[in-house]
């Protein structure tokens, strides 16, 4: 087992099984550190990076199948399945919470499953009026010691060896739902009026989408400007993200829709402003003209329009740069996201427990 702790003495298991890495990984991850200060708490699936507390399904099998009430946090259809299949068939003593980030109505499937569960948290407010159940909302929360801004960011920028003085930011995986052929069209517009800019595309590109990355680097070679748009590709070092943010002093969050998405309150955590299309949690982290600016998904001349102004007065980034780090710290810290989190556990555990 990868924990320190007995098996047995487990309270919670934060199920991981989609087999595909997403940014529902990407949360869990990020705030599972700082929940196991307050609980016994254990990851088990697909994509648990080491330093995470894990646990095999051979050993929750093993050591879980009796004992005291247990908390099975879902995050997805197949972790509630799976939760309510240990549940009910197999009579294992778990009590069921789900977490949902989506700001859209959810499938008949999804509806039946968290009808089943016995708690429910949401992400944003929005995501919370979506459910047919009450919900506690918890935001995301980011990790001051892992975001937040360099010293001197003209260094940081200058070791990367890019052209240009300065540094614009997009991150995520290259494909049509993360906007990445919006933001492309837009820079093509910004950049022949910025020419001490540079792009960077931090995030890796499935072969799904390898002729939809080709296309775009297309229409930038098209545009001359090729030469000015860095593709990282996949960084194994997961370290590499935060100094990207570092290297940048402005973000793009382009997608066409988006769960609650992290990497906004992790480009503020940085010190970056941010401008970004009004999905998921965006439109209620930025204040418009104070740390970023909020355009219609899919808008590519408003997108374009939104960099221009950002990128107009550098002393101004820095102001709506250090807004932004400010907003962070005090309203979406981890440490918050982990107690909300927690105290839905307890009140859960302390019910069961009452009863039996």
């Amino acid at each position: 087992m990868d924990i320190s702790m007995d098996p047995a003495e487990l309270q919670v298991i934060a199920p991981c099984l989609g087999k595909r890495f997403s940014g529902i990984n990407a949360s869990m991850i990020a705030v599972m550190p700082e929940l196991t200060r307050h609980i016994r708490i254990a990851a088990m699936g697909f994509h648990i990076p080491e330093g995470i507390p894990r646990i095999r399904f051979r050993q929750f099998w093993r050591h879980c199948r009796r004992g005291p009430w247990r908390i099975w946090h879902a995050r997805r259809n197949i972790d509630m399945l799976a939760g309510l299949v240990l549940r009910h068939l197999l009579r294992f003593k778990l009590i069921l919470v789900f977490t949902s980030a989506a700001q859209r109505r959810h499938s008949w499937i999804t509806r039946f499953y968290y009808r089943h569960m016995d708690g429910l948290i949401a992400t944003t407010s929005k995501a919370a009026s979506f459910l047919y159940r009450e919900a506690v909302v918890v935001r995301h929360g980011v990790d001051a010691t892992v975001f937040f801004p360099p010293e001197d960011r003209a260094a940081a920028w200058a070791k990367r060896g890019l052209p240009g003085r300065q540094g614009i930011g997009v991150f995520g995986r290259i494909r049509p739902r993360k906007g990445t052929e919006e933001f492309v069209q837009a820079i093509i517009q910004v950049l022949p009026r910025r020419p001490e800019w540079t792009v960077v595309v931090v995030g890796q590109t499935t072969e799904e989408f390898r002729p939809f990355e080709l296309r775009l680097r297309g229409m930038l070679k098209e545009a001359g400007l090729e030469h000015r748009v860095h593709f990282t590709g996949f960084l194994k070092d997961s370290a590499e993200i935060p100094a990207w943010y570092r290297s940048l002093r402005v973000v793009v969050c382009p997608s066409r829709v988006e769960g609650f998405g992290l990497s906004c309150l992790e480009a503020m955590a940085s010190g970056c402003p941010v401008v970004a299309t009004s999905t998921g949690a965006w439109p209620e982290v930025i204040t418009e003209g104070q740390d970023g600016y909020v355009v219609p998904c899919r808008d590519v001349n408003a997108l374009a329009d939104a960099i221009l102004r950002i990128t107009e007065d550098p002393p101004r980034i820095s102001e709506m740069g250090q807004r932004a780090k400010e907003k962070i710290s005090s309203h979406y810290r981890i440490e918050d996201e982990a107690r909300g989190i927690f105290d839905v556990y307890w009140r859960l555990l302390d019910g069961y427990e009452r009863k039996t």
